[in-house]
């Protein structure tokens, strides 16, 4: 009779032994766990407040003059009426991006400078001409694939004259739509100043007869 509750004693001091030796064990794993992520924790912090210097990277391609715009150039282009609308197909070898951006201007006047040098007078379209009858008014749109001339008058075209309407010559410059975002400071009124700023290639200069100021 002794036996059984001693029996129960032990068996419930073992239980309350293996109990606490549990309880002791899993608080020293635990305790070793959260120690080790702490530890884990301050060396990727430490690795990531550090500054690291890599190796300097090769230098980058010099850039390519008149590659960033494009330039053609169209003579003999005649108005003629009724629609006094010419249009210009874009070079076989170009091909155009919705984003692009394209200025036109028609060859106004070759002048000499004070050496005797050929200076071209190129004005940027639109243009307006006052005339005794009234303005005449030079413009332009464009798509993908080409390019259209027009012009209108205040007053009735079949009063235009050759000097109006005959013997053009056009330049168009088509620019990247990233570098005209960059680049809004250039006078692109101004031809010489745009093929500057954009390394546009030289082109002949050419003989046109005289166009009213």
């Amino acid at each position: 009779m002794i036996l059984l509750p001693f029996a129960k004693i032990l068996n419930s001091n073992k239980v309350g032994i293996v109990f606490v030796v549990l309880q002791q064990t899993t608080n020293g794993i635990m305790k070793t766990i959260l120690q080790f992520i702490i530890a884990i924790s301050a060396i990727a912090f430490l690795s990531c407040t550090k500054e690291t210097v890599g190796p300097q990277g090769p230098q980058g391609p010099v850039g390519a003059q008149g590659e960033s715009a494009y330039v053609f150039e169209v003579s003999n282009i005649d108005f003629i009426g009724p629609e006094y609308e010419v249009f210009v197909d874009f070079p076989e070898d170009f091909q155009a991006l919705e984003s692009d951006v394209a200025l036109a201007y028609l060859l106004w006047d070759v002048t000499t400078d004070g050496d005797g040098n050929q200076l071209e007078v190129w004005r940027q379209l639109p243009q307006t001409v006052y005339t005794e009858l009234g303005q005449i008014n030079y413009n332009f749109d464009f798509t993908m694939i080409d390019l259209r001339l027009f012009l209108t008058t205040e007053f009735d075209p079949a009063n235009l004259e050759p000097v109006d309407t005959d013997d053009w010559i056009l330049r168009t410059v088509i620019i990247p739509g990233n570098f005209w975002g960059s680049r809004t400071a250039i006078d692109h009124s101004d031809y010489q100043a745009v093929k500057e700023a954009y390394g546009l290639p030289d082109l002949p200069v050419k003989t046109i007869k005289k166009r009213r100021k």
